[in-house]
């Protein structure tokens, strides 16, 4: 009996036990749904990290700040239609504003230089270029008949951004075949010198650096007999001859790798350019080339894949959209700015830290793009 009521004992426990454990749920297994295939994407410039830059000694530093700003809207006078839209300066001949711009692409190797018509260009854009050792130019004719402009060389990511600003006829030798692809799908006037070889001319006694060459009034005349020249005013600056308030900048020091300088001269109003600590001058007069307005504009430069020469240096992506810090010099100050495009390929322009757009002074503006991190130096 004493071991039937143990056995009872036993079997009642271990229902207690079962009872009071609950039971372990198997671990589900994820469902993965075999239509669904992530879609590719294309990224036509790849990035990688920024590209390493040469910073010098400093002088006096200004640091830019990028702060995001809606620019101040002000009212405007019916525009003088003698005044040029790029220099602010007076034509005697109206028509000629009606041109379309000639963006044209002009080297900077040092063996080539002085560069012709460079210094007579309205507006110019400076940027480095890859492997950075010399820097290339986008030089901007509006109603000016320069005879000529060289040494004609070939485009890159930049001009993508700059040629739309000013609806601009893009003149250049070739690019690369992935930029060649990238021009063809833009929206802008493309002559290049591969397609288009009548405006253009060879030089004896250079190299092939610099030996192309080219003239404002063929151009002008190339775009008539091609139907390409639509005329119509672009949109374009606000200029006032009032100098504005900012710190005392006489001289500006850009570190690219042959080191420019800009240094205001007081009695003509202008910064005067040098290079490589050597007087750059144009060609066509002998002067020293000089600018009224001088704009250093901050932006990312990405590397791409895009190879570009034999040494197999890639290509840099100057990214112009959205905005960023600038430094503005104009009769001897600097205003700390902003730049930013007025909407899709449209004008980039420059705003104070109150939003409020800074007027040009009139007569021809330099640009130079440089990466976030370059120090720009400049003295009282």
């Amino acid at each position: 009996m004493f071991t039937a009521l143990k056995r009872c004992v036993v079997l009642l426990l271990a229902l207690v036990v079962l009872l009071g454990c609950p039971a372990v749920e198997p671990t589900p297994t994820p469902v993965v749904d075999p239509t669904r295939t992530p879609q590719p994407t294309f990224t036509p410039v790849p990035t990688e990290t920024p590209l390493p830059t040469m910073t010098p000694s400093p002088v006096a530093t200004a640091t830019p700040t990028a702060t995001p700003l809606t620019p101040t809207p002000e009212p405007t006078a019916t525009p003088d239609p003698n005044l040029s839209p790029l220099t602010g300066m007076r034509v005697d001949d109206p028509e000629r504003l009606e041109r379309r711009v000639l963006a044209v692409r002009v080297g900077n190797d040092p063996n080539i230089r002085p560069q012709e018509g460079l210094g007579l260009a309205d507006i110019v854009y400076e940027e480095i270029m890859e492997g950075y050792s010399v820097t290339r130019f986008t030089a901007l004719y509006l109603d000016r008949d320069v005879e000529r402009i060289r040494p004609i060389r070939s485009a890159r990511l930049v001009n993508l951004h700059i040629a739309p600003q000013y609806d601009a006829a893009l003149v250049h030798t070739g690019a690369s075949d992935q930029i060649r692809w990238f021009i063809s799908q833009a929206d802008f006037v493309d002559l290049d010198e591969f397609f288009h070889p009548q405006p253009y001319s060879i030089l004896p006694g250079y190299d092939w650096r610099g030996r192309i060459y080219t003239s404002v009034e063929r151009l002008y005349d190339y775009l008539e007999r091609r139907d390409l020249a639509q005329p119509g005013r672009i949109e374009g600056y606000t200029f006032d001859e009032t100098p504005p308030i900012g710190l005392p900048a006489i001289s500006v020091r850009i570190p690219y790798p042959h080191s420019v300088e800009w240094v205001y001269d007081l009695e003509s109003g202008l910064y005067t350019r040098t290079i490589g600590g050597r007087p750059h001058t144009e060609a066509l007069t002998g002067e020293v080339i000089g600018a009224a307005n001088v704009i250093v504009v901050y932006a990312e430069h990405r590397r791409t894949n895009i190879v570009e020469d034999s040494l197999g240096n890639t290509a840099i992506d100057i990214v112009l959209e959205g905005e960023g810090p600038a430094q503005f010099f104009r009769d001897g100050v600097l205003v700390e700015a902003t730049w930013m495009p007025m909407g899709e390929n449209g004008l980039i322009q420059y705003v104070d830290v109150d939003g409020n757009l800074i007027p040009l002074r009139p007569g021809r503006t330099w640009i130079q793009i440089v990466p976030p991190d370059y120090l720009v130096t400049f003295s009282p």
